[in-house]
């Protein structure tokens, strides 16, 4: 009987220590990602241009993902990324790893930070953090620029 007692014991101070290991809170939040092509396709530009229209539009770099990963405005339209994460990111065009066209490098875009585009020109804009993806997994996202 002590030697079930003892069993039991065991079996239970196992189970205590698996549920006392939490995933992080961050982490937690993950985003499905929507099926994407095995390529990724940019739309050419535009050569028309369109003016800031007043209108801002939101999305928050996470510890593993951009969210909304897919955001579809309209030409003129302000797009703020802010880090709302614990690390430092980036925000790179898939086809522009220096960011000279737009987006921000780590240097700029600490936690909290926040780094704001007027999308002038219909097209589709891919980007991603360069720390934490690539141009098609983990980290990236989509903006779809549709003229007004």
């Amino acid at each position: 009987m002590r030697r079930v007692g003892g069993i039991c014991a065991a079996v239970l101070a196992a189970a205590a220590m698996v549920t006392a290991c939490a995933s992080d809170p961050d982490d937690a939040v993950q985003l499905t990602v929507p099926q994407q092509p095995t390529t990724i396709v940019t739309v050419a530009q535009s050569s028309e241009t369109f003016p800031a229209n007043g209108v801002t539009e939101l999305v928050d770099a996470l510890d593993n993902n951009f969210r909304p990963q897919v955001l579809t405005i309209t030409a003129g339209t302000t797009v703020t990324f802010t880090n709302v994460g614990r690390n430092v990111h980036n925000v790179v065009p898939a086809d522009d790893t220096t960011a000279s066209t737009w987006g921000v490098l780590d240097a700029g875009f600490a936690p909290k930070a926040t780094y704001s585009y007027v999308f002038a020109s219909p097209g589709t804009y891919n980007y991603y953090c360069t720390i934490h993806g690539t141009p098609t997994a983990a980290m990236f996202g989509t903006i779809v620029v549709t003229a007004p």
